[in-house]
């Protein structure tokens, strides 16, 4: 497996409010640059729920990168799924299958950080 670490900023995030039959929803896009081992641009659509009274807030996503990686140019999808506070469940997995241009075949898993860090933890389909 290949490490690549990188930072990111969230350059906008766009709410839009959803009606949900229990608790608090809203669908956020946001739009990130990275910059370090990873750099480029992604876009996030992400679902979350806020189930009140101190329970936990859920969220999913999908998180299309346009990024160089370690020196490799291309794209793939980040699956996100997350429970809150930070002693619930995390994953943020490479979608198999996903990637294109020089990341075509990448498979792995990744770590974000509340600072904004990001390690991503790959190798490669067709790897020997």
């Amino acid at each position: 497996m290949s490490i690549a670490k990188s930072t990111f900023v969230i350059d906008r995030k766009t709410p839009t409010p959803v009606e949900f039959n229990v608790g608090g929803a809203v669908r956020n896009r946001y739009e990130k640059t990275f910059s370090g081992d990873i750099s480029g641009t992604s876009v996030v659509e992400a679902t979350m729920l806020g189930l009140g009274d101190g329970k936990p807030l859920v969220y999913i996503a999908i998180e299309g990168f346009e990024v160089t990686v370690n020196g490799r140019a291309g794209g793939f999808i980040l699956l996100h799924r997350a429970v809150h506070p930070e002693d619930g469940t995390t994953a943020w997995t490479i979608l198999e299958g996903s990637g294109t241009g020089e990341l075509a075949g990448i498979r792995g898993a990744g770590t974000i950080t509340p600072g904004h860090e990001f390690t991503l933890e790959y190798d490669f389909s067709d790897a020997r």
